[in-house]
């Protein structure tokens, strides 16, 4: 088994390269660079997400807060209290 792996990277060894390697990293770079969106047309993405998430926050905030109704027992109306309670809800 080494000596087929000694072979194997003795023939490696002596051939020869079929593309030039000092080009690799510029070309993959160029690539990249090709391949992203413009830096603005990411950022009008991002606003509008950002616009819509608050949008969304801000109306759910608002129908919790309408619809939230008064659950503390010292509260001057409140419908838990003990006057209320002991009267019958009148």
């Amino acid at each position: 088994m080494t000596d087929h792996l000694g072979q194997l990277l003795t023939r490696l060894g002596a051939a020869t390269t079929d593309r030039r390697l000092d080009q690799l990293e510029p070309t993959v770079w160029a690539r990249i660079d090709g391949a992203r969106p413009p830096h603005g047309a990411v950022w009008g993405w991002r606003a509008a997400l950002a616009a819509v998430m608050l949008t969304t926050g801000a109306f759910a905030s608002g129908v919790a807060a309408a619809q939230s109704e008064e659950s503390s027992p010292f509260a001057i109306h409140s419908s838990l209290a003990p006057s209320t309670l002991l009267e019958g809800g009148q």
